[in-house]
């Protein structure tokens, strides 16, 4: 089985927090331009400089009904729903009734969930502005 974090960069221990300014700094001033894994690497160590933990994974990884739930922000509940309606595919453990997810398929629904839900944000947004909702 594939361990599940390949690095967590925790503020909480002695150092981390100052360390991740300095190199965030550093990557700053020595990267010229904004690519995306500079971009990726500078917003990763601003967190971790800012107190947030950072916990680095790969798509390839696979996660809990319960993991997968915390990194959609959703309920545990919503995500065994999910699993049962079969838009999240899972996999049992051997001899186990424990499910496993993979990493890039919960990155999947949510996004595709956050797509959703901005377009129905813009599209309330334009009813708005042509004056079609009712004003509560």
């Amino acid at each position: 089985m594939v361990a599940l974090a390949l690095a967590t960069l925790d503020p909480a221990r002695t150092g981390v927090r100052a360390e991740a300014r300095r190199l965030a700094d550093r990557l700053s001033a020595d990267v010229a331009g904004d690519s995306e894994v500079a971009v990726a690497l500078r917003s990763m160590l601003d967190n971790v400089a800012q107190g947030e933990r950072v916990v680095v994974l790969r798509e390839a990884d696979e996660v809990t009904p319960g993991q997968a739930a915390r990194l959609m922000g959703v309920t545990r509940q919503f995500v065994d729903r999910l699993l049962a309606d079969g838009v999240l595919e899972f996999h049992r453990l051997p001899d186990s009734p424990h499910r496993r997810i993979r990493l890039s398929d919960v990155l999947e629904v949510a996004a595709e969930r956050e797509r959703r839900r901005a377009g129905h944000a813009a599209i309330t947004a334009a009813f708005e502005d042509m004056g079609l909702t009712e004003n509560a």
